[in-house]
């Protein structure tokens, strides 16, 4: 009788505990990181045959076991492989993304095309003040559209920054809490709720770890794991026992770097390619390529324009300045800064900047500004101005003593401005021009090249060039007539006072050609009309617009690349996550059936007692 009573009581108690595992499982369905548990129940050994003897035969009731996990390592491994997978290529693309909006959103192509289009319809009018007004508004939108995108790639490479170091933190974070939880499992019993939660927590660690970088995780006692980046040779990044190793990361000159203990041994190796922190690197990358690009465009569009317009003559009959300025300076506030001033600056226009930057500081005697290498240096007292190599700073109030800030030089992109030139000032003549005396008869023509380091005459134009009969040229001077110099027409380009002059095809003695300079008023397009052929010039990816077309293109190539891999990555995730779910994940049909069967279980039992119970009085009547 008490056997019966002994099972009945056993019974209940095992399947009230199953009961109580299986209503966890419903109550975490939805709690992220919870993993399945399971009990499970087996039978008791019999009671003892004799005072000396155990019979294990007979069976004396039920016991509930040690609550287990429902997983498998093999399909967790795969599923957190494939979730940095996703993690890599979202990551890229998103930032892609952005890059491509920025990019085809500035324009710059069409602006630039603006302002060569505008140009072509200057050659036809050189001489109306509105086609000269609107050549300069269509030059200046393409120089604020450049330097517009270029401040934006900035701040957007600063963004990736920014994002790599949060998610560096981040993995730093969940490795010294992994660690942290190996401490916790070394000292907590298995098979506990203290000790399955812990695991949960490990895995929910290990798979924010994975996120960010391709890991190898292996198992010891009590369930705590090491960690190692990309495979089992790779470097140890959580201990079994022990502290994790910090880590940082960066674009070193083979690949990608991930540094492990920066701020000790600062032991570099390949990062591998998975997880988030590889697709910010590979996003930081693209977005670098695309400035170099933009930059490189810029300085050949600055530098290229600017050797057209000096080559020509504005309509003051002057020669032509710099149309674009190609550097500029970025402030940086220093690090320790206490106070709260605004520093205000401004470059006159065609100041030599020094490459070296500048430092500006505060002490208790007042504002020092200073070229960075040293070499020069100014000072003022509160409230003043201070003005080095045309570079003019006006402090702010509020500053503190040994407040400092940097004035970095700036070139490519984001450096290139209009400089502020009067329409007169648009240098669309020909510096110089030749005419031929109607009587010649031969076939030759002059070729003039402006060329600043020619000075073989030392008399300024106009110049008369004459073929003689023994196949020189004699150059005299037009107005005096004196003859300046006589040289042998042997196919060398004769140097002048900042021209070359080249006799083209087939000259005959007495032929006779004039060469001056552009008078003022002129109506001359010659230098306009040589604008398209700086439009057409090829250099590094084509002409300028082919440069920007090529730029953009690759960026969309990449763009629709990084969206397939996505796609690609998601099916594989949600594929292995499932299966990794369908193991340890909380699916309510099968909770509410492991209900209906253990409720059963448990009344069966019940019903064992009741039935000792009803044994239990009838003897006693009997005996009664």
């Amino acid at each position: 009788m008490s056997d019966l009573l002994t099972i009945g009581a056993s019974g209940v108690r095992a399947y009230q505990a199953a009961l109580v595992v299986t209503g966890d499982n419903v109550a975490n369905a939805d709690s992220i990181g919870y993993v399945r548990r399971t009990l499970k129940v087996s039978a008791q050994p019999g009671a003892a045959g004799t005072p000396t003897s155990r019979d294990t035969a007979i069976g004396a009731g039920a016991a509930a076991g040690v609550v287990g996990r429902a997983t498998d390592a093999l399909k967790q491994a795969t599923a957190r492989t494939a979730s940095g997978d996703h993690a890599r290529f979202a990551a890229r693309g998103d930032w892609l993304e952005r890059l491509q909006t920025l990019v085809t959103s500035s324009e710059v192509t069409e602006r630039l095309a603006g302002a060569f289009d505008a140009g072509t319809d200057l050659a036809a009018a050189p001489t109306s003040v509105p086609a000269r007004q609107i050549f300069l508004d269509r030059l200046d939108e393409a120089a604020s559209g450049i330097s517009g995108l270029g401040k934006q790639l900035a701040g957007l490479e600063d963004d990736i920054n920014s994002a790599l170091d949060l998610t560096t933190a981040e993995l730093n974070d969940a490795t010294a809490a992994l660690a942290r939880v190996n401490d916790e499992l070394r000292r907590t019993r298995g098979g506990g709720a203290a000790g399955n939660g812990l695991l949960d927590e490990r895995d929910k660690l290990l798979a924010e770890i994975a996120d960010r970088v391709r890991i190898e995780v292996t198992e010891g006692v009590r369930g705590t794991v090491s960690v190692r980046v990309g495979g089992a040779a790779g470097p140890l990044l959580v201990p079994a026992v022990g502290n994790a190793t910090r880590v940082a990361v960066r674009q070193g000159a083979s690949g990608a770097e991930l540094v492990l203990d920066p701020g000790h041994r600062a032991e570099a190796v390949r990062l591998p390619a998975s997880g988030r922190l590889a697709g910010l690197l590979e996003a930081a990358g693209r977005v670098a390529t695309a400035r170099a690009d933009l930059d490189g465009v810029a300085s050949r569009f600055g530098a290229e324009l600017n050797a057209w317009h000096a080559a020509g003559s504005d309509a003051l009959g002057d020669p032509g300045q710099a149309l674009f300025r190609t550097e500029a300076l970025a402030i940086s506030d220093g690090l320790a800064n206490a106070g709260t001033a605004a520093i205000d600056f401004d470059i006159a226009d065609g100041a030599t900047l020094a490459a070296a930057g500048y430092a500006l500081v505060n002490d208790s005697a007042g504002w020092t500004l200073a070229r960075r290498d040293g070499s020069a240096s100014v000072t003022a007292a509160a409230g003043s101005a201070l003005s080095l190599d045309g570079v003019t700073i006006r402090p702010g109030s509020g500053a503190a003593a040994g407040d400092s800030w940097t004035l970095d030089l700036v070139t490519g992109a984001r450096a290139l401005a209009l400089r502020p030139l009067a329409p007169e000032r648009l240098a669309l003549a020909d510096r110089f021009v030749s005419d031929a005396d109607p009587r010649n008869s031969g076939g030759a023509t002059l070729r003039l090249t402006v060329d600043p380091a020619a000075a073989g005459l030392a008399t300024p134009p106009p110049w008369t060039l004459r073929v003689t009969a023994s196949g020189d040229a004699e150059i005299s001077g037009t107005a005096t007539g004196s003859l300046l110099a006589t040289l042998p027409l042997d196919g060398t380009p004769i140097a002048g006072l900042g021209v070359s002059i080249s006799v083209i095809g087939s000259p005959r003695a007495g032929d006779a050609f004039r060469i001056l300079a552009s008078a003022a008023g002129s109506g001359d397009n010659g230098n306009i009309r040589g604008l398209a052929d700086v439009r057409a010039a090829t250099g590094p990816g084509g002409s300028l617009e082919a440069g920007l077309d090529t730029s953009t293109a690759r960026i969309a190539t990449a763009v629709a690349d990084t969206r397939r891999l996505t796609a690609t990555a998601q099916a594989v995730k949600a594929d292995t996550a499932s299966a990794a779910d369908a193991i340890s994940g909380v699916d309510l049909d099968r909770e509410a059936a492991e209900l209906t069967r253990l409720q059963a279980a448990y009344r069966a039992n019940a019903q064992v007692i009741a039935a000792a119970r009803a044994l239990f009085d009838t003897m006693l009547e009997v005996a009664g």
